[in-house]
């Protein structure tokens, strides 16, 4: 585990994902933490682990070997691969592109200055600067904080409309590492736990699982990481 998921105050839980059980150190702080994201959760009387947050993404496992080249898709005119996105990852602007987030038939957000996140085997996250988004629909999730070792510690939101919501919805990153300066004051939304998006107005789909929320578009094609098997892609 990176040196990054360490924090301060009670105590950590860490599991070990290279075995796929739990081990408890006795450090000074009190977190849930993934090999390649820390869930970090603090000022409750309660140890939540992974398992309550990412239940599909700790159940996944990583018995599938990487895709060969022949066995990949070949990409179309106007596709890109995934598997020939970088990692660490890159963001990109999304030029003239329109994106649309809804909940139902609320609209969320809408912009045409969006940008992808692309890393090695996934479809790409978008994030959408603030000033797009109807922010008066969400409000933050302070329990629970993530830490990614390419873009920094993560906050969360959930939608709100009176009775009607979805909970942990969309991300962003207050501070990103240095090298990803352009997704700051940007958010990214899950589009499996109730919202809609549309890029062009082509629906996207989740990628699968329940940790990564990239978008799969007509644009790109796979495998994509996320489903059983697929952790360590």
């Amino acid at each position: 585990l990176k040196s990054s998921t360490i924090r301060s105050p009670p105590r950590r839980l860490f599991w070990c994902l290279s075995v796929g059980v739990p081990v408890i150190l006795l450090l000074p702080t009190r977190c849930v933490a993934l090999a390649d994201s820390s869930v970090e959760r603090c000022g409750s009387e309660k140890i939540m682990s992974a398992y309550d947050f990412f239940p599909k993404h700790m159940a996944s496992g990583g018995f599938l070997p990487h895709p060969s080249k022949n066995a990949r898709p070949k990409p179309k005119e106007g596709q890109e691969s995934v598997w020939d996105f970088p990692r660490p990852p890159v963001c990109k602007k999304a030029e003239g592109r329109e994106v649309v987030v809804k909940f139902g038939e609320t609209l969320i957000a809408k912009t045409k200055n969006a940008w992808r996140m692309m890393e090695t085997s996934h479809p790409p996250t978008w994030y959408i600067p603030k000033e797009d988004v109807n922010m008066q629909y969400l409000q933050p999730s302070n329990s629970i904080k993530t830490t990614c070792e390419f873009k920094g510690q993560a906050v969360y939101y959930d939608v709100k409309m009176g009775s009607a919501g979805a909970r942990m919805t969309a991300w962003e990153y207050p501070i990103p590492a240095d090298d990803q300066k352009c997704i700051k004051g940007k958010l990214a939304f899950y589009i499996n736990k109730g919202l809609d998006a549309w890029v062009d107005g082509d629906k996207a789909k989740p990628q699968e699982g329940d940790f990564y929320g990239g978008w799969i578009t007509k644009d790109v094609v796979g495998p994509f990481k996320g489903g059983p098997g697929t952790r360590f892609w």
